[in-house]
């Protein structure tokens, strides 16, 4: 939930490893530093560094909950009689060919609302590329799901109180212009595909002047919702300069979502990963 104060905070930073504050970019638009941070050494199922690390360790068959015998999407994908009967002797979860796999654990959550939990299971031994898709398709799904919760809190008035008194606005995180991109974003850090450096490079943060000009003529981040992973970008990155010449930050880019961030293809669900009820 970023406000215009963020603004300040994000370019006094940017320089540095803060993992706080907002920044403008002309290929990625509006980034979150604190949901582009992929680390956290306090939780270790926060953040898309321990997601990866979870997946690259890999660990004993998963078994299902005490109280299931099967996954919650066991119809959807159509599970076989002999794999639920395999799954309901031995409790141990399958993947609907019965192949057996290990669980990951992913949590999001945000200070005074809250979060979400997901566990998934995932197929052993899956060659690295998969295993990133894997682990993409996982984040997407927790990114998603977390803010779904943060907008159902804002559709019902029931953080606003708790905005007010700590922020002096009210709740307005859910689906956040800039929240699913810079989780993008730092899904390819925390994965090892980038550093935080080249991660911004290819963005191209513009001037603090120019971010202050975007919010101005665009309106605040959280009234911009964006429910894909795919920046919205101002039609506008101009601002004015000396001698009242235009300025803008821009010219030369190419104002399009770099390909770097797209290139670990999604995997389909199913397959090698399903969800699993929480232990």
């Amino acid at each position: 939930m970023s406000t215009f104060s963020d603004i300040k905070t994000g370019y006094e930073r940017l320089g540095s490893t803060a993992d706080y504050g907002l920044i403008y970019t002309c290929n990625a638009g509006w980034l979150d530093l604190g949901h582009m941070n992929p680390y956290n050494k306090r939780e270790r199922f926060v953040g898309a560094a321990n997601l990866w690390r979870q997946i690259e360790q890999g660990g004993p068959d998963a078994r299902q909950s005490f109280w299931y015998d099967y996954p919650p999407d066991f119809h959807a994908l159509h599970y076989t009689p002999e794999v639920l009967k395999a799954m309901r002797d031995d409790k141990r979860a399958r993947l609907p060919d019965g192949s057996t796999g290990f669980r990951v654990t992913i949590e999001m959550d945000q200070p005074f609302t809250g979060g979400t939990k997901d566990s998934f299971l995932v197929r052993h031994h899956l060659a690295d590329p998969m295993a990133k898709s894997v682990a993409l398709s996982i984040f997407v799904m927790a990114s998603y799901r977390f803010e779904a919760f943060q907008l159902s809190l804002e559709a019902w008035g029931i953080a606003d109180k708790l905005s007010d008194a700590i922020r002096g606005k009210s709740f307005d995180s859910g689906f956040s212009q800039e929240d699913l991109v810079s989780n993008l974003v730092g899904f390819y850090v925390g994965v090892g595909e980038m550093t935080r450096a080249e991660a911004l490079r290819l963005a191209h943060p513009v001037s603090e002047a120019t971010a202050v000009a975007i919010w101005n003529r665009d309106g605040a981040v959280g009234n911009n919702k964006n429910r894909s992973f795919t920046p919205i970008l101002s039609e506008n990155t101009g601002r004015p300069g000396p001698n009242g010449q235009s300025v803008d930050d821009c010219t030369g880019q190419p104002k399009t979502f770099p390909r770097e961030f797209r290139r670990i293809p999604p995997a389909t669900y199913g397959a090698n990963f399903i969800r699993l009820h929480p232990e």
